[in-house]
């Protein structure tokens, strides 16, 4: 039986019935010598995360293998348009997508250290994945906050991690890290709206005790 082209799959089930790779075949549209355009899309799935991709320069991705400057310019113009089109959808410190962050963040089996970015209107601008520590600890030097913030132009942030044992409550070294990170994003004038800890369908703050079911 003839494999059905991604072209031919979208257009008879919707954009939306199309894999990863898929996807990416159809925005590259052309392979190289060696690699053709699914085997080059796949390869891409196979070495880099999708976020990855997205947060990559127009250079650095034309320096990928099989890229080059023109398919990289597709590949940045879209995930450009992506972002647009998503950054509309939330509203300012949107539920949903903190929802959706902190389900990801306690299906973790190890702690991990999570910083979420927004601009002065409370819209988000990045999220990043800052320390992956022990099953009990992780160790975090404040530059490793404030670089990505100061980078992504943010002017408020949540900090939230996930304790693996099920426990909402902050461990003294939870308290004394968030208010050593308070102190230094109030000198520095950025907004530190919450610290949460995340556990099976709740997270509950250190900073100013918010509460958030998911």
């Amino acid at each position: 039986m003839k494999k059905i082209l991604p072209r031919e799959k979208a257009l008879l089930s919707g954009i939306r019935s199309l894999s990863d790779d898929e996807i990416l075949a159809l925005i590259l549209s052309t392979g190289t010598r060696r690699k053709n355009v699914f085997e080059l899309s796949k390869s891409l799935i196979e070495n880099f995360k999708l976020d990855e991709l997205a947060e990559m320069t127009i250079k650095a991705l034309a320096k990928v293998e099989g890229i080059g400057l023109a398919k990289a310019l597709r590949l940045s113009a879209s995930f450009e348009l992506g972002r647009r089109v998503y950054h509309k959808e939330l509203q300012p410190f949107d539920r949903k997508h903190l929802s959706a962050i902190f389900y990801n963040l306690s299906q973790e089996r190890k702690e991990n250290l999570v910083l979420i970015m927004y601009d002065g209107a409370g819209f988000h601008i990045k999220t990043e994945v800052i320390g992956v520590g022990s099953l009990n600890s992780v160790m975090i030097h404040p530059r490793e906050i404030f670089e990505p913030i100061f980078k992504n132009s943010a002017s408020q942030f949540i900090l939230a991690h996930n304790h693996v044992d099920g426990r909402d409550e902050p461990s003294k070294e939870d308290i004394r890290f968030t208010k050593n990170i308070k102190d230094i994003a109030d000198r520095l004038g950025i907004n530190f709206v919450e610290s949460f800890i995340v556990v099976k369908n709740r997270a509950v703050g250190i900073l100013n005790g918010l509460v958030m079911e998911f």
